[in-house]
């Protein structure tokens, strides 16, 4: 016990000595283990208490940190056990300060020299010494001793918003943290791009460049809106558009006449004119310059090598106004490669055709619907309107599928040859009953036809203009479907344009199946206008 007083006197000194070693003399040898955790809990308390706000101020807060009172908010990770052992908490000036408020503490009482010296009497030795003591707060210094350096306190920490001024004999822990929210630093970075060349210049453009001033905060996160420095010239690439003569010579050999016999050898020069621009090089016509071939005679340019070939391009685009669909537009580019004697390599030049569009894959987009009229009224033409009465296309019409001419002759009026003219069996739809039985897949009532006869006693029988449409289609329809051959590739078509109807209904697109279906018929009856001709005139 006499050791251990004697020890804390060389480290504390004076009268704080004195003061220290009469408070550990009063305790009993019993309770000195007590007393010493105790001291150690409140000085290891302070020093945890004292890190989290540092990590809060300089990772973890989301804007610059500051409280009022002497107690920091939850936000910033402080607990209330350490409200509860009495420690308190002021930060301004880039200064953090924690200290022991009360006088009393639980079980070392008012001694606060205790509690400061605790870390390097009772502390682990973590191989590189012991641990320093905390500062002692007196007077509004934060005091340093045996290896804790003294910190100057600024001021504001005794401002009215943390309670006043610091108490005095106090042990406590302060440090210099900076909060990075307030400390900004400029970032200069540089951008770049390429300009093309002005004019009268040609080359690989002009690399340009400009500086970009970012402020960041202390963690790097960017305050502000960057400010752009003016575009300047980095790598100028380019260059004044220029013309040059260009110079060859042309070999030659000939026999002389009488007197000589001997072969005679000579050369031409001659020049073309290149120029440079930022559409490419050009080349004037070759001239003569000089020549000693032929005695003088002046010989005619060499001829170049040409060669021409084509390639073919395919875009789409969507179609034009009043249609659906994309169209595939096809151009023709010819390539011609020329190349003179004293050419390195031939002039390439294309020359692209014109846009050729196909319209095959663009449908009409059909009409509103007109308001109801006197005509369009269901009890005009039949008892309902879903295609079940007189005048509708379906059964009991008097027309096609049902009524007197369910049992009609075969004359093709309500079907191709071979459906006996039911309408209601056959369909009535003569081009799509001729797709199904050349596919022979599907029977007479096969989802196909079954669509489409709904379709048709449906949809078709709301106005008055489809019901029209669809008597223009009985009138024409047959003698389409017997105008065109067998064998023939339009069956083909007219199958893809069937399917991609009943497609529609099944998506519930009433009117894209009727845009389809009609645009067809119509393309039909332009390809074949004999057939349609014919049996317009026999209706």
């Amino acid at each position: 016990m006499a050791a251990r007083l004697r020890m804390r006197e060389r480290l504390l000194g004076g009268a704080g000595a004195l003061a220290f070693a009469a408070a550990a003399a009063a305790q009993p040898d019993a309770g000195e283990a007590v007393y010493r955790r105790e001291a150690l809990a409140h000085a290891d308390a302070m020093t945890a208490a004292w890190r989290r706000l540092e990590d809060h101020v300089l990772r973890r807060s989301a804007a610059a940190v500051g409280w009022t009172g002497s107690v920091p908010p939850v936000e910033t990770g402080w607990l209330d056990v350490w409200t509860e052992r009495g420690l308190r908490a002021r930060y301004c000036g880039d200064t953090l300060l924690v200290y022991l408020a009360p006088e009393r503490l639980k079980g070392v009482g008012g001694d606060h020299r205790a509690v400061r010296a605790a870390p390097h009497l009772y502390g682990d030795d973590d191989g590189r010494g012991r641990a320093p003591m905390l500062h002692w707060l007196e007077g509004g210094e934060a005091r340093g001793s045996a290896g804790r350096a003294a910190v100057a306190l600024p001021a504001c920490l005794e401002d009215a918003r943390f309670g006043g001024a610091l108490p005095s004999g106090r042990a406590a822990l302060a440090g210099r943290v900076e909060d990075p929210h307030l400390r900004t630093r400029e970032r200069v970075a540089h951008e770049r791009r390429t300009d093309p060349c002005p004019a009268d210049r040609h080359g690989a453009g002009r690399t340009m460049t400009r500086e970009v001033h970012q402020a960041h905060d202390g963690r790097g996160t960017p305050v502000g809106a960057p400010v752009h420095g003016p575009w300047e010239v980095l790598v100028d690439g380019c260059r004044d558009d220029y013309a040059q003569w260009e110079h060859y010579t042309v070999e030659c050999r000939w026999l002389a006449g009488p007197p000589h016999s001997r072969e005679m050898t000579g050369r031409e020069i001659w020049r073309r004119q290149k120029r440079v621009t930022a559409q490419g090089e050009t080349f004037g016509a070759p001239e003569l310059v000089s020549t000693s071939c032929w005695g003088g005679r002046t010989p005619a340019a060499p001829e170049p090598a040409i060669t021409v070939e084509t390639r073919t391009e395919s875009a789409g685009e969507p179609c034009p106004a009043g249609f659906t669909g994309t169209r595939t537009l096809t151009r023709t580019v010819t390539v011609r490669s020329t190349q003179f004697p004293w050419d390195a390599a031939p002039i390439v030049q294309e020359t692209p055709g014109p846009w050729i569009a196909d319209e095959s894959g663009c449908t009409p987009i059909p009409p509103p619907e007109p308001p109801d009229g006197p005509d369009d009224d269901p009890d005009d033409d039949g008892p309902d309107d879903d295609g079940d009465g007189p005048g509708s296309g379906g059964p009991d019409d008097g027309t096609c599928g049902g009524g007197d001419d369910t049992d009609g002759p075969d004359d093709g009026t309500c079907g191709p040859p071979g459906d006996g003219g039911n309408g209601g069996s056959g369909g009535g739809c003569f081009l799509t009953t001729a797709i199904v039985e050349r596919r022979g897949a599907e029977p007479d009532d096969g989802p196909t036809l079954t669509a489409l006869r709904r379709f048709r006693d449906g949809y078709m029988t709301r106005t008055a203009e489809r019901r029209r449409l669809v008597e223009t289609y009985y009138a024409i329809a047959p003698a389409i479907a017997a105008a065109i051959p067998d064998a023939h590739p339009e069956w083909k078509w007219i199958g893809a344009r069937v399917d991609a109807a009943v497609a529609a209904l099944r998506a519930g697109d009433g009117d894209a199946a009727f845009a389809i279906y009609v645009d067809m018929v119509r393309r039909l009856a332009g390809r074949w206008p004999g057939a349609a001709a014919q049996r317009g005139r026999a209706a």
